[in-house]
């Protein structure tokens, strides 16, 4: 077969003296003959990488992973501050029912049942006769001032404060 490939070159080459002669003859091709026994190189074309797909499915899943598990601690969370919740309502409810008991125990204390009774044991009688008492303000001022404890109260006299007293109210316009 190699033969008759070389014989089909034979023809289609020539040899051409140029200027010098035989000894500097020169094959020269007029044309090139087809070569049967070779096949045509396949075409290459790049394939797309897979990695890339297991890539994207490890991101999915980690974040999917990620949002699950901020779910998990979301409930926790959730959970624990509804224990608190629970905890202040049942402390809540013991305290008004405490609050209750209070104010049911203050009202019969106060009762006038008791208070009659309660002065009876302690000798007292009811009295007969109600009168009012007058007082002088130099008294009450002056018993007001020694309730206060502070002896530079004591320095100023009883005229002076209720001149200090007219004096504010007069700025007051009159107002309390």
């Amino acid at each position: 077969m190699a033969m008759a490939a070389r014989s089909e070159r034979a023809t289609a080459v020539r040899s051409r003296v140029h200027s010098g002669g035989v000894a500097e003859a020169r094959v020269m091709v007029k044309r090139t003959a087809a070569v049967a026994h070779v096949t045509p190189r396949p075409q290459l074309v790049v394939v797309p990488r897979r990695r890339r797909a297991a890539r994207l499915i490890a991101v999915g899943c980690t974040i999917v992973f990620g949002l699950m598990l901020g779910a998990a601690a979301f409930q926790t969370q959730l959970a624990r501050r509804q224990l608190t919740l629970d905890t202040m309502d049942r402390n809540i409810r013991a305290a008004h029912t405490q609050y209750d008991v209070l104010r049911r125990e203050r009202a019969e204390l106060r009762s006038p049942g008791r208070l009659v009774a309660e002065a009876t044991q302690l000798g007292m009688v009811p009295a007969t006769q109600t009168e009012f008492v007058a007082m002088d303000p130099d008294v009450v001022a002056t018993v007001q001032r020694k309730g206060v404890g502070d002896d530079q109260t004591a320095s100023v006299s009883v005229d002076a404060e209720f001149q200090q007293y007219a004096k504010v109210k007069a700025q007051a316009g009159g107002a309390p």
